[in-house]
């Protein structure tokens, strides 16, 4: 790694403060670490919806084909292969971290030792301890730490997230998030880093149900776990998992699965006046209830639910034609750029992310 004062000064070479008092700023130089799937499909594609702030200058990977694949494809002008090379040839602004979890606390700490803010995959870390080593480097260095809770952003668990606090649903008693992987994704892979976490795969998409429920769920203090191998691959601990988080205020009941040959995400808040059901795939919302088991709640409740999915099919269909971005990923990543231009909060504290590592080390020892 290099010292940050080796760096280009982008508070006297990029800044400017313009009449209202908002900083603004040249083209962000971003450099992408890990050449894998979630950077293929997710980050690149969203960093490049902002080429307007935003210049993707570099990737790097251990694997330098693929890098190079992965520039070619989207681009990208520059590939290495090691890491402080990069920092210290491109003297990027952002280091946007795709690689496993094992390494995201020595690769985030090098580039804010560089001076780089760090946008980083969940999960943020498969300890506490590096997840406060980040934090400490973060508030060391003066650079911003963000964790990619992208389910968080879809609009319908946003506009969820609305509903509960202007008491829409009156209180909220209770909440159940469902989370199911097709089996192929990833259990029929032996060699894949997710069977290498601590608990197997569940700490890979289980911290997407915790920050969903720690949304709502406030303070866990105790979690029950059952899980179970269904799949007949030697090499997978668990595949189905049911988990309960026990909060101050409610409880958040878990699903979830990889034994099944389809995908499904769900998220449904419990309130005493009404229910919010969030298809996180098909990205609807729906507000219901059934006061009485009578053919006319029924079907009025039918109805409703009915009417609301197709409001939200044509809302999203619109937003599609209109280029808004619906993805998670995309209007995080555009939350975290406006952070760093305009000196704001980041939408995921790196205090956020500790506290889904610190509910799935939970998890991981009733396992």
């Amino acid at each position: 790694s290099i010292n940050r004062e080796d760096r280009p000064k982008n508070e006297e070479a990029l800044r400017k403060v313009n009449p209202r008092g908002v900083v603004s700023m040249d083209k962000l130089k971003v450099a992408v670490v890990g050449c894998g799937f979630v950077a293929q499909k997710r980050h690149i594609p969203s960093f490049l919806r902002l080429k307007k702030n935003v210049s993707l200058c570099a990737v790097c990977d251990l694997n330098q084909d693929l890098a190079r694949s992965v520039a070619n494809r989207f681009g990208i002008p520059n590939v290495y292969s090691d890491l402080s090379k990069m920092l210290s040839k491109e003297k990027p602004d952002v280091i946007d971290v795709c690689t496993p979890p094992k390494v995201h606390a020595s690769v985030a700490i090098e580039a804010m030792e560089s001076g780089c803010h760090v946008l980083l995959e969940k999960p943020m870390a498969p300890s506490l301890s590096d997840c406060d080593r980040m934090i400490q480097a973060s508030r060391k260095y003066g650079v911003k730490l963000s964790i990619v809770h992208n389910q968080r952003f879809y609009p319908s668990f946003l506009k969820a997230e609305e509903l509960v606090k202007s008491g829409a649903i009156g209180e909220l008693t209770g909440m159940r998030v469902l989370s199911l992987t097709h089996r192929e994704e990833y259990m029929a892979h032996e060699n894949h880093w997710v069977h290498k976490l601590l608990g197997g795969v569940i700490g890979e998409t289980g911290p997407h149900a915790v920050y969903l429920s720690l949304a709502f769920v406030k303070n866990v203090k105790n979690v029950d776990v059952c899980a179970r191998k269904k799949t007949d691959h030697p090499w997978v601990l668990y595949d189905d998992y049911r988990i309960e988080l026990e909060g101050e205020n409610i409880n958040s009941s878990i699903y979830v699965s990889h034994a099944s040959d389809y995908t499904a995400g769900e998220v449904e808040l419990f309130g005493t006046d009404y229910a919010l059901k969030i298809d996180i795939q098909s990205m609807l919302l729906t507000r219901y209830k059934r006061e009485y088991l009578k053919p006319t709640s029924v079907a009025l409740s039918s109805l409703s639910i009915a009417g609301q999915i197709v409001k939200g099919v044509m809302s999203n269909a619109f937003k599609v034609m209109l280029h808004k971005p619906l993805l998670g990923h995309d209007i995080m990543i555009e939350k975290f750029v406006k952070s760093i231009i305009n000196d704001q909060p980041v939408p995921v504290t790196p205090e956020e992310g500790r506290e889904t590592i610190r509910v799935m080390e939970m998890i991981i020892r009733k396992l």
